[in-house]
């Protein structure tokens, strides 16, 4: 889940609804975690014994489950649970899940000659898998138990995973426009919309992940500066 760059205003809960609300949360991260990190080695492990169709056949269902359970995110944002944009969260997770529902599933036979569908799959899940983790420890331990590794991962992974998973998302929708005509030919002028969309839609999530970064820093400057 990507956090925003402010507080979400709340009324304060009582000390046990607080405790209840961070042990759902810090369960959440770490099923999710678990999750993530067996779909990438399990997409990692296919990949390189048997080749993308395997991994097509073989984890497609569960990597749509997996997207489909990230919507309880939006939900986090909305009630605020979580500091973090309703408005980014729905755009990361409506994206994703029109890929795994829209796209691959009634194209299969385009995910499962693409070489974009692992590469898609492998990205997508090392950077949540980084992501939850952080997420799971900072709320389990708090912030300033999170490994130095751990911090670098998750504010600088992104850097190089997010345009390779973006960009391996479009090539799906590219390859889907042609056989799509033979279902209806309009549905060609919704997907070079969908397309279209990649644009401002990356500069969002990137900008957005770009300033937490920048956040991060400053938050650990000040830290040592007060050592």
């Amino acid at each position: 889940m990507a956090q925003s760059s402010s507080d979400a205003a709340t009324s304060k809960p009582s000390g046990p609804s607080i405790r209840k609300t961070s042990t759902y949360l810090v369960l959440y991260n770490q099923l999710s975690a678990c999750l993530r990190i067996a779909l990438l080695l399990r997409t990692v492990q296919l990949w390189s014994l048997y080749g993308q169709n395997t991994v097509w056949d073989e984890l497609n269902a569960v990597a749509r489950w997996a997207e489909t359970l990230s919507a309880l995110e939006i939900f986090h944002a909305a009630i605020g649970l979580v500091r973090a944009s309703p408005a980014t969260t729905a755009l990361q997770v409506a994206g994703r899940n029109t890929i795994v529902w829209a796209i691959t599933r009634n194209y299969p036979h385009v995910a499962a000659g693409e070489l974009a569908y692992p590469l898609m799959l492998a990205t997508w899940n090392a950077a949540d898998a980084v992501r939850y983790l952080y997420f799971a420890v900072e709320r389990g331990v708090g912030s300033g138990a999170v490994f130095n590794l751990l911090l670098w991962l998750r504010y600088n992974m992104f850097i190089v995973l997010y345009p390779i998973g973006i960009l391996s998302e479009a090539k799906l929708v590219y390859e889907v426009i042609e056989p799509s005509k033979e279902r209806n030919q309009m549905y060609q002028y919704l997907l070079w919309f969908g397309l279209s969309l990649y644009i401002p839609a990356f500069f969002i999530l990137y900008g957005h992940m770009l300033s937490q970064r920048a956040k991060s820093r400053r938050k650990q400057k000040q830290a040592k500066a007060q050592d």
